[in-house]
């Protein structure tokens, strides 16, 4: 057939995309979501997914005057064309000749679209993450790696499997905590042989080669501006439009020099179990994700259990409002890589398919395989008969989305 590769070209695509998914640790620890393609573009590349549903209990016999509406709340994500990931290359007629040179290429490839995924979600993770565990020190023992457990736990936000990601140094230092140990057999003999991490405080724990720098911040001295500014959750707008309740704008006043990607907290603001409503005692983290002016667009939304509206105790992720003039003191001080941890139905890729019918249709060299995460991997060339020139295009199509900021966050060392 015209748009037959040779069998050579063959084995050697279906090597590459089995080395994909071996070397895919994100995309295999993380849900992932596969539209149909069709559906996407009549919605105009943009759909809605289910968010958590919240609800409360009600004690006593007569529940006539009990009975409520819920709210059902859900998350915007799209994949666009700005979302194919892709490796296109060029081999003369003379280059085409040499098959270690093709393989060498489409190896290549695989390395930087495998690359591209992973540091994709890391990226989303580390940016739209609202929990985060700040230390003054190093990140090497088992209580600060832990506490991480300790926030999900108390904040009620883990009910499904949780994974860590470590980057490099944090990984070190936390298999040469265990690598120390003398009482403990096995994990710290792999700990110093082979550089493995047993499972930390109930996370499914891998040592990754990279982690997200997040810079360290000189903002300083903002206050709240105006009392109760709090998000009541809705599921659409007056238009009909799904409304996404993960974020909120934030009015502040003074201070100077806060940027987006900051960690803060504001006085008075504990977190609370996001199930029973208890406050925790700690004070809930922030994220600044855009400034215009003396409007932060925040996340978490503020939703204070002390509200007497259904909806925000339904969905109360904090004992009560931010006073007026309440002060906002940010966290990351110290630029710093940091490391990850999240539940894994927190954090979903959305992949699609790539219908490539017409360019088999034209004579072009069409081959994919979807991987076992879902992931389908293209591979086109497509020769030109004056230069002897042919084109090769290897591409994934994938976004990624954290659709519960509050089930996801970050390990931040060295903090002064």
């Amino acid at each position: 057939m015209a748009n037959d590769f040779s069998s050579k070209v063959d084995i050697l695509f279906n090597d590459i995309v089995s080395n994909f998914e071996a070397m895919n640790l994100t995309a295999k620890n993380v849900s992932v979501f596969r539209p149909n393609a069709g559906n996407l573009q009549q919605a105009g590349q943009t759909f809605y997914r289910k968010w958590k549903m919240m609800t409360q209990t009600e004690d006593g016999r007569d529940m006539s005057s009990s009975y409520r509406d819920l709210t059902e709340l859900t998350v915007p994500t799209s994949l666009t064309e700005s979302h194919l990931r892709n490796v296109p290359v060029q081999l003369t007629g003379v280059e085409i000749n040499s098959p270690h040179l093709r393989q060498s290429i489409m190896e290549a490839a695989q390395v930087q679209l495998n690359n591209k995924v992973d540091t994709l979600i890391a990226d989303e993770i580390a940016d739209k993450a609202t929990l985060a565990v700040v230390n003054s020190g190093a990140i090497d023992t088992y209580t600060e790696a832990g506490e991480a457990r300790a926030l999900m736990m108390e904040q009620q936000v883990t009910s499904s499997v949780r994974c860590m990601m470590l980057n490099p140094r944090m990984a070190l230092q936390l298999e040469g905590n265990l690598a120390s140990r003398q009482t403990m057999q096995g994990p710290p003999l792999d700990a110093y042989t082979r550089a493995m991490l047993p499972s930390i405080a109930g996370f499914q724990t891998y040592s990754t080669d990279y982690g997200k720098t997040i810079t360290g911040s000189s903002g300083s001295g903002y206050l709240v501006n105006g009392a109760a500014q709090i998000t009541t959750p809705t599921a659409k707008d007056g238009n009909g439009i799904p409304v996404d309740n993960r974020t909120q704008t934030l009015t502040v006043d003074t201070g100077s020099n806060a940027a987006v990607g900051d960690v803060f907290t504001i006085a008075g603001v504990n977190a609370v179990g996001q199930i029973n409503k208890q406050s925790t005692g700690q004070l809930k983290t922030f994220r600044i994700l855009a400034i215009n002016g003396a409007d932060w667009t925040i996340s978490p939304a503020i939703i204070p259990a002390d509200s007497a509206t259904d909806a925000i105790k339904d969905y109360a992720n904090v004992d009560t409002s931010p006073a007026d003039n309440a002060a906002i003191t940010i966290l990351n001080t110290v630029t710093q890589a940091c490391s990850l941890f999240y539940e894994k139905s927190a954090v979903e890729l959305i992949t699609a398919d790539w219908d490539t019918s017409e360019f088999a249709d034209t004579g072009k060299k069409v081959r994919k395989l979807t991987t076992d995460s879902g992931i389908q991997v293209v591979m086109l060339a497509d020769t030109d008969i004056d230069t002897l020139n042919t084109k090769y295009r290897m591409f994934v199509w994938v976004n990624a989305n954290v659709l519960n900021p509050e089930a996801c966050g970050i390990l931040l060392p060295n903090q002064t």
